[in-house]
């Protein structure tokens, strides 16, 4: 997503409590009418199953029930975001149970008297340490006594519940004196994140992160701005935020009661309906998210400061307020705000607006520029020219687009000239690598409950940071860097398969060869390395999708490309050898054809290897055989009335057939519209029910006014319809565990026995239809006809992560998986 400038200043709605239908004689609707046109995109993937062609759902659910469900679901549920089935994480976990870090204002107090002030009833306080003058590590002990061997002991009498730690955090942080309290959590050091949802994160092999991960994982001093929404607390964040500044200069817009402050936390309700984003809080993740920490997902950037700047609000942002944090983000001077002790070497704006860059602010990014500021520009998402998308259109800037999971530019990524470099946006739509999730960016965000969690997006939006972070690791390695160097490094570099016709720049970002570029580093006589973006392709039915195989070292090496597995004469390749320079990649495409196999899941192993050089990967090919059409989708349109109230009319809903392509066109009477579109999944006449495909204009979490006026027509409101997000906590994976049965596998589990050379047992389950949970990718077996979960591990080519009596594989993506040697 990319956050507009000139529409989001409309979007000071009040949710109301209801909606109904505009059935009410007083008031008049407008006799002026025009249409709209587009086309729906649901969301094709694994976990959406095979589905049954069902009759029109107006005739059956009825246009007034369907009209209030729509209402109930915008006033109720506050933002509707989109993007999985279920939640993969809580931020509850790698939480050490009892330990506290402490915030006090005062510097340097004694241990007796933190105790003093932090003293709990019914547990024991114990001083574990200082982490500086102001933080302090508190333990926590349930008080009491146990028998042991007939003796009175001292020990505690059971561990801490969960409940009773989260109690202990938000009584802490009440204390007066106290400026917060946090969980302290269990870290770990390795060079490929060990962070649980890591395996989620696609986005990073694709550009060749973990190759670069090897060369630098960032720098302490580097400052990366995320001009934006603000923030808000995250256990993945908080760590690496320095001081900020709100520069909304308007309080009403600003929701925090006041004008320009010191203050960016992001204040939320910046979508029509009340609801809230958390824009700035998503962008900050995947540039930095804290790595390597056992907990959550993993940011680009593992080292560095990151420095959040408000510059949007309820009503988004004024061009006066985004200029202001521009130029105190890079370290200039705004008269009657405190100076920016840390200017940002590199500034993030995930934001835009349409028309030509005003010279005041090219002035103050030229002046940044000058300074020693890198500005990273998102390039929009309404697949058009960016021509006229501001400030992509701006000189001394780096202009990115997206791609989708396939290196292609997603279907909303705007295009042309303006734009650089591409990067992983996402296209959430689909599920091209069969993990049952939509291809979006994970990354940090408070969930429905307003508690830390994580959650996809797609758009520039979240294409633009990787690029921020990417261009922040290559500062790590040369700081004297300009910003016509880093642009000049990142086009000469970037994966030319990613190149399209309507203008996608250089091409997709490579991050390794960029930070070696920037070292000055690259040596063309280190042997020649095998790499790949991904270790899954997923199909339905016939289709292509291109694998990126790479050189990750030196010299040119060369690859043989092979399928097995009983269903191998399905699959077919563009070609069987490859020969990549060095530092380079080149496409490898991927043909399914299942001919006259019966209706089912199937599987085939692509397998890849170094003739030259080291290295060799598995690639699963799995592919669906007999989907059935898809569902009818429905479509509605709310506004509000003259009375304030939000209105969905029986002519503003509409059946969108899958037989048509999702396509439709609709006449409104004139006015302006908010679109928002579902399919009843589960058929029971009810809707935004969890795990159901719903959809906005123009997305989730920016939901943009359309202007119908007389006899015009308003085409390509086009959008994805994604499954539902549910708020319940995805329980912790057990792929990997030892057992004896399958019961103590979880649901679905399955148990290897140690009788068939596993040692202690193994807990996997299959995933030829269905994906992995976190922590854990979806490998061939030995057999060749089927596919399971293995726990993903760091440490390759050793035990590493891996249990006792197992290795660390390297998969070819820079992670691994734990097997028997």
């Amino acid at each position: 997503m990319i956050r507009r400038l000139a529409v989001l200043g409309l979007l000071g709605l009040t949710a109301c409590p209801f909606i109904e239908i505009d059935d009410d004689d007083d008031i008049p609707l407008p006799a002026s009418s025009g249409s709209v046109q587009g086309a729906l995109t649901p969301f094709q993937g694994q976990s959406a199953g095979v589905h049954i062609t069902r009759s029109p759902l107006l005739e059956e659910a009825g246009a007034r029930k369907l009209s209030r469900a729509v209402a109930s679901a915008l006033a109720s549920k506050g933002v509707l975001r989109t993007g999985y089935p279920a939640s993969p994480l809580s931020a509850q976990e790698s939480i050490i149970t009892g330990e506290v870090i402490v915030r006090f204002d005062e510097a340097n107090l004694p241990a007796e008297t933190v105790l003093e002030r932090v003293r709990a009833s019914g547990y024991r306080a114990v001083h574990k340490g200082y982490i500086s003058e102001h933080l302090h590590v508190i333990r926590y002990e349930p008080t009491g006594v146990q028998a042991q061997a007939g003796a009175q002991s001292s020990a505690p009498v059971r561990a801490l519940t969960s409940a009773e730690h989260s109690s202990l955090v938000q009584r802490l942080s009440a204390i007066p004196g106290v400026r917060y309290a946090e969980s302290n959590l269990r870290v770990k050091a390795f060079s490929v994140p060990n962070d649980p949802l890591y395996s989620r994160q696609w986005h990073y092999p694709n550009m060749n992160l973990p190759a670069a991960w090897d060369i630098t994982t960032g720098d302490d001093s580097m400052v990366v701005a995320v001009v934006d929404t603000g923030i808000v607390r995250h256990p993945d964040l908080d760590s690496r935020i320095i001081p900020g500044m709100d520069l909304i200069s308007d309080s009403t817009n600003a929701g925090d009661g006041n004008g320009v402050d010191t203050d960016p936390t992001d204040m939320g309700k910046d979508t029509p309906n009340g609801g809230s984003s958390f824009h700035g809080t998503h962008v900050a993740g995947t540039i930095g998210a804290v790595s390597n920490n056992g907990l959550g997902v993993s940011g680009v950037t593992w080292k560095g400061k990151l420095q959040p700047v408000r510059v949007l609000g309820a009503s988004g942002g004024s061009l006066a307020d985004i200029a202001a944090g521009m130029n105190w983000a890079s370290g200039g001077s705004v008269p009657g705000v405190p100076a920016n002790t840390s200017p940002a070497r590199v500034v993030n704006l995930s934001l835009g607006g349409t028309g030509t860059a005003p010279q005041s602010v090219q002035d103050i990014v030229n002046a940044g520029v000058a300074r020693g500021s890198i500005f990273v520009i998102a390039a929009g998402n309404e697949n058009q020219n960016a021509t006229n998308t501001f400030p992509c259109n701006m000189q001394n800037v780096i202009c990115v687009g997206s791609v989708r999971f396939n290196g292609k530019r997603s279907s909303f990524s705007n295009y042309g000239s303006p734009v650089d470099v591409m990067a992983t946006g996402g296209q959430t739509s689909e599920d091209r690598n069969g993990d049952s999730y939509p291809d979006g960016v994970l990354s940090t965000l408070p969930d429905a409950r307003n508690q830390p969690g994580y959650d996809w997006y797609n758009g520039t939006s979240m294409a633009a940071p990787h690029v921020a972070g990417i261009v922040a690791l290559m500062l790590a390695v040369n700081e004297s860097l300009t910003s016509a160097q880093v642009e000049s490094i990142l086009k000469e570099t970037a994966d030319t398969a990613s190149q399209c016709t309507e203008g996608c720049g250089a091409g997709l970002v490579n991050a390794q060869a960029a930070v070696l570029r920037a070292k000055g580093a690259s040596d063309p006589s280190a042997p020649p390395k095998l790499g790949v973006s991904t270790t899954q392709l997923s199909f339905t039915g016939n289709g292509s999708q291109q694998l990126t195989v790479r050189n990750v070292g030196g010299g040119t090496l060369q690859v043989s490309a092979s399928v097995a597995g009983a269903q191998a004469s399905a699959v077919s390749l563009s070609n069987s050898t490859l020969s990549i320079p060095a530092y380079k990649s080149v496409p490898l495409t991927v043909n399914v054809n299942p001919g006259a196999l019966s209706n089912g899941n199937y599987v085939a192993q692509l397998t890849l290897k170094a003739t030259t050089g080291t290295g060799s990967a598995e690639v699963l090919v799995k592919f669906r055989v007999g989907a059935s059409q898809d569902k009818d989708a429905v479509i509605a349109f709310a506004y509000k009335n003259l009375l304030g109230e939000w209105k969905v009319d029986e002519e503003g809903v509409a059946l969108v057939p899958a037989d048509s392509g999702y396509s439709y066109a609709l006449e409104l009477p004139s006015r302006t519209y908010y679109a928002l579109a579902t399919i009843d999944d589960d058929e029971d006449g009810e809707f935004f029910e969890e795990g159901e495909r719903v959809g906005f204009w123009r997305d989730a979490t920016e939901l943009e006014p359309i202007e119908v006026k007389k006899d015009q027509v308003v085409k390509d409101i086009s959008f994805t319809l994604v499954p539902y997000r549910s708020t319940e906590e995805e329980p912790t994976s057990t792929v990997g565990q030892p057992c004896t049965s399958n019961a103590q596998c979880g649901t679905a589990g399955l148990c290897v026995p140690a009788s068939e050379g596993y040692p202690g047992g193994y807990c996997t389950q299959d995933c030829l239809s269905s994906g992995c949970p976190a922590g854990s990718k979806c490998y061939f077996n030995t057999a060749e006809t089927a596919a399971y979960c293995f726990a993903t591990c760091t440490g390759v080519g050793g035990q590493g992560t891996c249990r006792s009596g197992y290795v660390c594989y390297d998969d070819g993506t820079g992670g691994g998986a734990c097997d028997i040697p």
